[in-house]
């Protein structure tokens, strides 16, 4: 995995918007920002050079092994320039792909970036490799630039060879069959026999392939499994695997009685009410308006840059997400919109990570830590926006319907990367979602066995799910704060919303808040629902 990059060039832009802005008040600097934001509609993509890429590297390397620092730092960010504008392009790709899954141009251009991604991160890996053997490490890590230690991680030999790399492409091109299967799925309904057997099959057997690819890509790396290799290289976990299947063991105990019970609630009827565009961009403004501050600072952004796309689309890719346009220094929202009061909370979640983005410049945070104010947000709109009660009971039944089926959905993807080989078939999936469902309360209506295709996460994000959970609870420690003391919860909102924390348990602990580990902690969530739902 890359290491996320230090913040030599976020600390440089910082001290050049002060300079600009006149003073060092912090937000005289996020103010700049706005006036200075250029506009989503003005963003030109342009393919990736590999050559330029490749040459900036070598350069780079190069002057690492002499003494001049000041050309070191400065080569240093030339090559992020290139890796930036690289994640930058692919990043325009991917939103302009998303928003029309039959554009050819789109998908040729997504495809390209991505099957190029793999050696682009490899070069990343091998200029801190050099950097590790350079006469001037010893000033590279001093806290102007780099930190103490940083290149500890990068002495021996560096694991990104030609081998791994291909292993990275082959996922990368497996991934691409994905988005394949996800534009031919549109001419079929969801949840059908027919999409099943026109698509339906074929995504089940491409994570068959993807699940045996990752288990290469683990061993690759001497780990005994996929689940811990991504727990520990890829999302900086710093709780056990022991802890988090108690915990979801947990959630199956306390919590999946009440969820059977709400299941059928005629509550649940309001979520289908109709709700326009308008409607759901009006509901987080006002959100943004009565918070104020860095989140109404991040909203005027947003608003005047045209930085978010929440219309409906036929041909959208059926997902929502949150993206940072590093040379830009935006962040940008996308949403195919269910045209349902839903959409409110939905636009509410990435409106969320749009302010930690916008707030730490780019968040290197780690994705525990990021869900918690992308749901956070969602929480917090139910006590600032224009939210009307139907809502508030809405969310908080989304809320225990989070913790329980993404729950379900974290034990599947657990264990479907510990099925023995014989038994890691379309069929051995198919069983053990059954028997996963059915632990978790899906058998109170009808569920299909192959429907966890549908799942996008399985094929792009593996290993994510988990934090949808872990987050929730707490971000639901932000309501209980909100609704115990008014301000409470969007203070503590506010104060951590630059984190750049690459771990959950000491985030938790930084910002006073309860881990979902602790005895007596998912007692109080069910608690909590129970209160607002029965």
């Amino acid at each position: 995995m890359v290491q996320k990059k230090v913040f030599l060039r976020v600390l440089s832009l910082v001290l050049i918007c002060v300079l600009l802005a006149g003073c060092g008040d912090v937000e005289r600097v996020r103010n700049y920002f706005i006036e200075g934001f250029v506009a989503y509609s003005d963003m030109d993509y342009k393919r990736p050079d590999m050559e330029t890429i490749e040459r900036v590297l070598a350069k780079a390397i190069e002057v690492s092994e002499g003494n001049d620092l000041d050309e070191i730092v400065e080569r240093i960010n030339q090559f992020y320039d290139v890796y930036d504008d690289f994640y930058t392009n692919y990043s325009l790709a991917d939103i302009r792909y998303c928003a029309d899954l039959t554009d050819p141009y789109w998908e040729a251009e997504y495809h390209s970036c991505m099957e190029n991604s793999a050696a682009v991160d490899a070069g990343l890996e091998e200029l801190y490799y050099a950097l590790a053997q350079s006469p001037c490490r010893e000033e590279l890590e001093g806290e102007d630039y780099f930190g103490a230690g940083y290149f500890d991680s990068y002495e021996g030999e560096n694991e990104w060879d030609a081998a791994f790399i291909a292993l990275l492409e082959q996922e990368s091109q497996l991934q691409s069959s994905y988005y394949a299967l996800c534009e031919e799925s549109l001419q079929y309904e969801s949840g059908t026999d027919a999409y099943y057997e026109a698509c339906g099959r074929e995504m089940a057997e491409l994570l068959v392939e993807l699940i045996r690819l990752r288990q290469d890509i683990a061993a690759y790396w001497g780990y005994p499994d996929y689940v811990q290799f991504a727990n520990e290289v890829y999302y900086y976990r710093d709780y056990t695997m022991e802890q988090s299947e108690r915990y979801l063991q947990q959630i199956a105990q306390e919590l999946v009685p009440l969820y059977r019970d709400i299941f059928f609630s005629r509550k649940w009827d309001a979520a289908g009410r109709p709700c326009s565009e308008r409607e759901t961009y009006a509901y987080v403004r006002s959100a943004a308006q009565a918070m104020g501050g860095t989140v109404l600072d991040a909203f005027t952004l947003m608003d005047k840059a045209g930085l978010y796309d929440i219309s409906y689309g036929e041909n959208k890719y059926n997902s929502s997400f949150e993206v940072y346009l590093t040379s830009y220094w935006e962040p940008f929202i996308f949403l195919n919109p269910m045209q349902t009061v839903d959409d409110k909370l939905s636009f509410a979640h990435e409106f969320g990570h749009f302010c930690n983005d916008y707030a730490s410049y780019g968040s290197y945070a780690s994705t525990d830590v990021t869900e918690v104010f992308s749901q956070g947000m969602e929480y917090l709109s139910l006590f600032y926006a224009d939210a009307p009660e139907e809502l508030v009971w809405l969310k908080l039944a989304d809320s225990l319907s989070t913790m329980v089926e993404q729950a379900a959905f974290a034990t599947f993807e657990q264990r479907m990367y510990e099925l023995p080989a014989e038994e890691l078939t379309v069929e051995g999936l198919q069983k053990l979602y059954g028997e996963v469902a059915e632990l978790y309360g899906f058998d109170v209506a009808e569920y299909v066995d192959w429907e966890f295709v549908e799942i996008g996460h399985y094929y792009t994000n593996p290993m994510y799910i988990i934090s949808y959970v872990v987050s929730n609870d707490a971000a639901l420690q932000l309501y209980q704060l909100e609704h115990d003391a008014q301000g409470a919860g969007l203070a503590c909102f506010e104060e951590n919303l630059d984190t750049q924390a690459l771990y959950f348990m000491e985030f938790l602990e930084s910002a006073g808040l309860q881990s979902p580990f602790e005895e007596g902690r998912l007692a109080a969530v069910r608690q909590t629902l129970e209160e607002a739902l029965k």
